[in-house]
Formats: structure tokens, C-alpha cells, sequence
């Protein structure tokens, strides 16, 4: 132990947990599972792991210490080694994404949730670790709780582990439903902890009501308020809860501009305070900056710690006096407009408003200034936030499953157990990109990305390039993808010109076409730069961000070496430039993210949802739309319209073989393989299935009668695409017939399964064409037409699949062989609202077809 190692500091002396450290060291010794429960400010987090570490538990492992954001590991790993007397690094270490500092002699190692789960890959039984701590268990992220299973399973198989001592798991956190952790765990002990809280007056402060829950007055609010206290209240710090970065800096702004005008002679009530110190808080700071909040500030003057939710929980800053709640926070959700995980700021829940007011009662009274009124905290605030496992996307943890062998996910021990619905999704994704099989097992490609921290979609375009040997391209891509907000944009009008004209300097410097190879030129010029932070100040980009993308693209390059020396890793040539070789590797991840324009400046999404989208103002291709056909982006900014963020264009032939599969296979038909290995005869089921659909197809393209015209549609699908490239089709269909086709391309559901129905009129026949919503079941009407050929539209699903519903419309056809467009209609089909846009007849003679 090094020197100093036994001393204990008074702060840490005096914390409640004190009183309590026999009790458990002596309960973690005698069960395998401990709840430990304690208020804020109880010592828990810092005081428990150097607890065990002085008693002997770390003789025969690590005590692994999980935290859900990576600035908490790193804050708390910094104040135990304090304590303990050690370097960071030595005793005590932390372990966050694309950064660590441990060594061989690290005893207490605190570590994202994240980078224990990835762990478990290479290590399923946690040998290394004598101790598993999970705390901040009550924020319920999404890794944390596919560990509480993970680990409930691992006690289940113990006996065939070689371990010289069992391992032990601590769930720890400030607030918890006691009952329902102890009942998961095998109803096991429960330590509860007081904390040291003093009086908090809470005040509601009326500036926001129900009806702003969806405004962002909130900031310019919270910044009123923020002063309010700071002109009126006594001396002491003030602790300000906005949502994330951009939120941060733009109330940092506004509160340094009014600070300048205030007269302290007058203006200030308590004379003993003569000025104020704002610092942002937020989790992709440095680490340098991330002390400063830790500092006093000088004598007479005021910190205002401006910081998003981490202060809630797994920070503690002392001499914290008030705090300013503006009562929102930024949250990952999954919306279903754009069937994306997209952050939003969405208003806290009660228990999370109670958590942040007693920041103010650390170490004296305080006062919690709530921003909003006591009808938006009745009306908009739920009493528990929902669980990340029920909101969000599942397909990383069910790639990290699979790898692990746990083949029926759907009855994986969950705390809360998510939708099914998520759970078949997830693993559609993973087989629309090729990371399982037909039967749910991992292939070779799911077992490579499961290794790259890195999304799903990047990952596989991250290992195409590295399969051609084009890394150098697409590794800084995915580190600046990795980091948040890469460029700057002040507030101030003529700064923001002068930045906005930087920006795409940087973007023409590269084309000025391709938001990726931005990035890109960012990333080199930086790093090629004699004065890396000077030019990052010269071009306004965030040098923080391109400083922690350049440890990320190190850290990458490194797993990517590694998988290159794997004997089975996939080589491949092409002759192509470089910039063609970028947006094909992007291609090869991101098919799901791709849009075709529709009308005017909007775009429809390729991959089911059909969703009308702008592209973001901050792209280098905004106002180039009517250039562009075919797009891919990076994510989705959803306000009152859908905006695709970080864009480049895309040829149709790239993606023309990848859009079929998003549409291959339904969800639910997966759903033997979400519970279990899925048998040989559900695989020569299915294999019948897909030979059934190639031969209609072939019989479609052969034109063996109605049959023909009606099967899978194989051969209508490349009429359809020889219509768009102006080509004669030449489907040979017996009779007189025609067929009209819907463009599957502007209804945003690429070249999919159909639902039709077969018209007749005289001895013509021809069939509608529309794309499959919801799976109903295709359907065969014939239908009298009266009149003349005419366009028009299907008004519900209901009377699509019936007779009599052919409406026409204004324009009136008697030739059928010619080719038209006529304006959208809605229909809505099954609650969706979709437009269906004829984009031609083709009259088919006896011998071919002509578009």
C-alpha cells in the first residue's frame, strides 16, 4: 500500500457510511448479491470500494466500481486516489470509452457500464474482478441492466467456474425501489445508508407552465432566474441544471453578458460577494476543464456551475448553496417517425426534480429555485423516468448477447423486460447487416463489429473499408462521428458569419458536396497542424472535440489491427477513387439511412417508414438539393420537421442489391429465433419460402399468364426500374393486359414485397401495385371499371383490397400505352399516412412490353 494509504481525511471520517462500514463488509462477505441504498452525500461511491480494499478483497481480483457516465468515472476515480494518496493509475484507476489509465497494480478501478459489458465478451465470468459495484443503479441505463441479467445468469453457472474466491455483486445507488432490486437478486440483504442532508426550501419560481414543455424558453428562463439569485441571494455557489452542451454554452453566454453589467455597489444585495465565476459542465469536456469546477473560487467571489444531469448524482461539488432546476433534460429516445434513436429534451421526472434539490443541502440550508409552476410539475413530470431498456434501440446489446451465446433473449432475466416488439427488431437489423444468420447465430461480421465500440451501421462500414484497406479513410470519420459537436457557432451575429464562412471553406476544400469528407479534412489538417489548438481557434471547431476524436481513431486503429491479423478477416479489391471508395464503405452501413428526393427540397426515407425530411441547415449540401437524387446521412434532428444531419450524395446502383434486404423478412417472423436456436425444419421452411418467391419472380419475368403478372412481382419490379431509366421492359405476359406501378421509391419503401389488386376492364387487365403496410395479407379483387381509363387513388386499406374503389381524378386517359405522373394523394393505409404517385402504364401487347 503506498504511503498514506491508512489515513483517512476528517471529511471522510465524518460521511455517514462511516458509521455503517463493519455492517458492510460483513454483509458483502456473507452473500453473493448486496443491495446498498443511501441518500446523496453518504460517501458511498468513494468511501465503500476503499472500505473493501482495506479489508483484503481485492487479494484475488479487482474491485470493479461501474459509473453510467464516463466523466463520473474519471471525477471519482481522481478524488479516491486523492484520499488514498496514489496517482491515478496506480491503486485506483478508471476505464472509460476510447481512454484508461490503469495498471497492473490497480486494485479499485472505476469503470463506464459500458466497458464492463464489453469486457464480458472476452472475460464471461469476470475472473479479473473480485467485486462488482453497480452503481447509480436507479438511472437505469441500458448497459447497467443488461448486466443485472448477465450477472443474475453468471451465479447460475458458478459452479463450473474456477474462481479462488466467489465473486461479489454490489447494487448501489441513491435511490432505488429496495423491493423489487432485492426480489430480482434472489431476495437478497439490503443495507440502507442515511445521508447528510440539510434543509432545502424549495420555490417555484412560474416562468414555465405545461403548455412550454415543448418550447426551449427554458433557457433564457433559467438564466433570469440564475441571476435573480445571484443579485439577491447571500453569499454561496449556485448549481444550474440546463440539458446538454449546446444548451450549456448558450446560457454561459447570455449569463457572461449580463454579469458585465452589473454594478456590484448597487445591484448586489449581499455586499461580501463582488463577482461570478461561470463554469460549463458537461460530458465531453476535458478533463482538465472537468476539475475546475472542483476549485474554490476566490475570496468574495461566486461559482455558478451551469452542467447538465451528471451533477444530479455522480458528482458532488461542494459549497453548493442553490440550485437553479430548469426541469428538463436531454434524453435518448426512439421515435417512430423516424424509426431512430434521436436525443430529446424532454421534461424530468419528480424523483429526479427531488435528487437535484438536494444538491443544495451538502454541507448547510440551501434553496432549489424550480423554474416551472406547480401544474407542469403535476401535469408533465412522470414520477419515475422510463428505463433506457424500454425507449431506445436494443440492437448493440443483442449483438453482444448473441456473442455470448444466449441464443433466447426474448426470456433473458430483464429487470424490466422490454417490448418484444424492440427485441425483434433489433434482431432484424443485425440481419439486414449480416451480423446473424437465418438461425440467430453470430456470423463473421457480427463477430468483428461486436468488438468495435462503435454503432452498428459504423462498424460495418469502419471493417468494408478496413476489408479493402482503406481504414485511413473511414477511422477518423467514425472518431469525429464518436465526439460531440466538432464546430462552433457563437452567438454573437458577425462571429457567426465569420464561422459559418470557415465551415465551408473547410467543406469546398474537400468538393463541398460531402459532410463526411469535412470531417475528414478536419481531422488532417488538425493533426498535420505545428499548433493543433490554434488552428482549431482559427477555423472555430471545438479543438476538445478533434483532441478526443484523435485518442478515439488511435484506440480504433488498434482493434482494427488486431482483427486484420485474424486469419478468416475478409480482403477485398477495388478500383475505384478514393472518394467513391468512402461513399460505398458508408453505403455498406448506413443502406438504412438512405433517402431519395421527392419534391422540392424534401427527401423520403428508404427504410420503411417513409418519412418526408429536410437536410439540416449546418450541412455543406443544404440549398444543393434540386443536384441531388439519392442521399445518405449519419442521424436525424427531429423539431416540427425531420432534418438529416452529416449527408452525402449516393449513386442508386450502390444501394440498388442492400435496400432489398431491409424489407426481406418481416420482424415477427424472427421471433423463434429471439427464443431459442431456431430448428432445421423453420430453416427449410423458410428456404422453401424464398425459392417459392424467386420462382414467382422468375414467373413474372417470364409472363406465364395472370399468374405471372400477379406472383411476387419479381418481374413487375424490374419494369418498375426500367421505367425510371426510360428502357422498354420486355416482360412477355400473355393477353391483353397493362399494369400501372406505384413508385416504391417516392413512397420511401425501396423495392418491396407488393400488395395489389387485379382490375379488369373489357379484355384489358391491370393491376395495382402499393407497397406492403403492417403486413396485411395480399389480396386478389377484380374490379369493374367504369368509363375511361383514369388516374387516381386508394383512400384506406379497407377499400384498397375492395371492389369500386377507383376514383378518378381530374385528368382522364383512353391510351394506356402512354407514360404518366400525376399529382400525390394521401391515402392513409393502416393509420400510415403515405402518397401513391403513378409513375406509369405500360400497355402490354402480346410479345413485349413497352415503357
Amino acid at each position: 500500500m503506498p504511503k498514506g494509504g491508512k489515513e483517512k481525511t476528517l471529511s471522510s471520517v465524518q460521511l455517514p457510511i462511516s458509521k455503517f462500514r463493519r455492517k458492510l463488509v460483513e454483509t458483502i462477505q456473507g452473500n453473493k448479491f448486496v443491495v446498498v441504498t443511501g441518500e446523496t452525500g453518504s460517501g458511498k461511491t468513494t468511501q465503500l470500494p476503499k472500505y473493501l480494499f482495506e479489508e483484503g478483497f481485492a487479494r484475488h481480483g479487482t474491485i470493479a466500481v461501474t459509473q453510467p457516465r464516463r466523466m463520473a468515472a474519471i471525477s471519482v476515480a481522481e478524488r479516491v486516489a486523492e484520499e488514498l494518496g496514489c496517482p491515478v493509475g496506480g491503486l485506483v484507476g478508471y476505464q472509460v470509452r476510447f481512454e484508461e489509465c490503469i495498471s497492473e497494480e490497480t486494485a479499485i478501478k472505476y469503470l463506464t457500464d459500458g466497458c464492463l459489458l464489453r469486457q464480458i465478451l472476452a472475460d464471461p465470468h469476470l475472473t479479473q474482478y473480485s467485486v462488482v459495484i453497480l452503481d447509480e443503479a436507479h438511472e437505469r441505463s441500458l448497459c447497467t441492466d443488461i448486466l443485472f441479467g448477465l450477472l443474475k445468469q453468471l451465479f447460475h453457472q458458478e459452479k463450473g467456474i474456477q474462481r479462488k474466491e466467489p465473486l461479489k455483486v454490489v447494487v448501489m445507488s441513491a435511490t432505488l425501489d429496495v423491493e423489487k432490486f432485492s426480489a430480482f437478486f434472489g431476495h437478497c440483504s439490503v443495507v440502507e445508508i442515511p445521508g447528510r442532508k440539510y434543509l432545502v426550501e424549495e420555490i417555484f419560481c412560474d416562468a414555465l407552465g405545461p403548455r412550454d414543455a415543448s418550447s426551449s424558453a427554458f433557457i433564457t428562463e433559467t438564466v433570469k432566474v440564475t441571476l435573480d439569485v445571484h443579485l439577491k441571494g447571500s453569499a454561496g455557489d449556485i448549481l444550474v441544471f440546463l440539458t446538454g452542451q449546446s444548451e450549456i454554452e448558450r446560457a454561459c453566454e447570455l449569463l457572461f453578458r449580463k454579469a458585465e453589467m452589473i454594478d456590484y455597489r448597487f445591484d448586489v444585495r449581499d455586499g461580501t460577494v463582488d463577482g461570478l465565476l461561470i463554469l460549463p459542465l458537461y460530458g465531453c469536456m476535458p478533463t482538465d476543464q472537468q476539475r475546475q469546477i472542483f476549485i474554490p473560487p476566490p475570496p468574495g467571489i461566486r461559482k455558478c456551475v451551469v452542467c447538465t444531469n451528471i451533477a444530479a448524482t455522480s458528482l458532488t461539488i461542494d459549497g453548493i448553496k442553490y440550485v437553479v432546476d430548469s426541469g428538463f433534460v436531454k434524453q435518448l429516445n426512439h421515435n417512430p417517425r423516424v424509426g431512430l434513436d434521436v436525443l430529446e429534451v424532454v421534461p424530468i421526472s419528480k424523483s429526479e426534480a427531488v435528487q437535484r434539490a438536494g444538491r443544495a443541502g451538502r454541507t448547510a440550508s440551501g434553496k432549489c429555485f424550480r423554474v416551472y409552476n406547480r401544474e407542469f410539475w403535476e401535469e408533465c413530470m412522470p414520477d419515475h423516468m422510463v428505463p433506457e431498456i424500454k425507449r431506445t434501440s436494443l440492437t448493440s446489446v443483442m449483438l453482444t448477447l448473441k456473442c455470448l451465446s444466449i441464443h433466447n433473449v426474448i426470456s433473458f432475466p430483464y429487470l424490466d423486460h422490454p417490448d418484444e416488439k424492440h427485441i425483434l427488431v433489433a434482431l432484424k437489423q443485425l440481419y439486414q447487416c449480416g451480423a446473424i444468420d437465418r438461425q440467430g447465430h453470430v456470423t463473421k461480421l457480427g463477430q468483428l463489429m461486436v468488438w468495435l465500440p462503435l454503432p452498428p451501421n459504423l462498424s460495418c462500414a469502419v471493417l468494408k473499408a478496413a476489408s479493402l484497406g482503406y481504414d485511413d479513410l473511414l477511422l477518423p470519420i467514425a472518431a469525429m462521428l464518436s465526439v460531440e459537436k466538432v464546430f462552433i457557432h457563437p452567438g454573437h451575429e458577425q462571429k457567426q458569419k465569420e464561422a459559418e464562412l470557415r465551415h465551408q471553406q473547410l467543406s469546398l476544400q474537400m468538393g463541398g458536396s460531402n459532410d463526411f469528407t469535412t470531417l475528414l479534412n478536419i481531422f488532417e489538417q488538425c493533426k498535420a497542424s505545428e499548433s493543433p489548438s490554434v488552428w482549431c481557434q482559427e477555423n472555430w471547431v471545438h479543438w476538445r472535440a478533434v483532441k478526443l476524436a484523435f485518442s478515439v481513431e488511435r484506440q480504433l486503429r488498434e482493434i482494427i489491427n488486431r482483427l486484420k491479423q485474424l486469419p478468416d478477416f475478409l480482403k477485398e479489391d477495388f478500383d475505384g477513387s478514393r472518394n467513391e471508395i468512402l461513399r460505398r464503405c458508408l453505403c455498406a452501413g448506413y443502406f438504412a439511412n438512405v433517402a431519395r428526393r421527392s419534391s422540392g427540397k424534401s427527401f423520403r426515407t428508404m427504410d420503411g417508414h417513409g418519412s418526408v425530411a429536410c437536410i439540416h441547415p449546418s450541412s455543406a449540401l443544404y440549398d444543393q438539393e434540386d443536384q441531388l437524387d439519392w442521399i445518405l446521412f449519419h442521424d436525424v434532428v427531429v423539431t416540427s420537421k425531420i432534418y438529416l444531419r452529416t449527408v452525402c450524395p449516393i449513386r442508386y446502383s450502390w444501394v440498388q442489391d442492400l435496400l432489398p434486404r431491409l424489407h426481406q423478412i418481416d420482424a415477427y417472423e424472427l421471433s423463434s429465433m429471439a427464443r431459442e436456436n431456431v430448428t432445421e425444419e423453420e430453416i427449410a421452411n423458410w428456404r422453401r419460402k424464398e425459392d417459392l418467391k424467386r420462382q414467382n419472380g422468375h414467373a413474372g419475368k417470364n409472363g406465364e399468364g395472370s399468374n405471372g403478372v400477379y406472383g411476387g412481382g419479381k418481374g413487375l419490379l424490374s419494369s418498375w426500374e426500367d421505367c425510371l431509366k426510360g428502357q422498354p421492359a420486355h416482360d412477355k405476359i400473355g393477353g391483353n393486359k397493362a399494369c400501372i406501378i406505384f413508385d416504391e421509391a417516392y413512397l420511401g419503401f425501396g423495392i418491396l414485397p407488393t400488395v395489389g389488386a387485379a382490375l379488369s376492364f373489357g379484355s384489358l387487365q391491370f393491376i395495382i401495385l402499393a407497397c406492403r403496410v403492417n403486413y396485411f395479407s395480399v389480396k386478389r379483387h377484380q374490379v369493374n371499371l367504369p368509363g375511361r381509363w383514369r388516374s387516381g387513388t386508394m383512400s384506406s386499406q379497407s377499400e384498397m383490397l375492395a371492389p369500386g374503389t377507383w376514383r378518378g381524378s381530374s385528368k382522364e386517359y383512353k391510351d394506356p400505352a402512354i407514360l404518366l405522373r400525376t399529382p400525390a394523394r394521401p391515402v392513409n393505409t393502416a393509420a400510415i399516412a403515405i402518397n401513391l404517385i403513378p409513375i406509369g402504364i405500360i400497355h402490354i401487347l402480346d410479345k413485349s412490353v413497352h415503357g
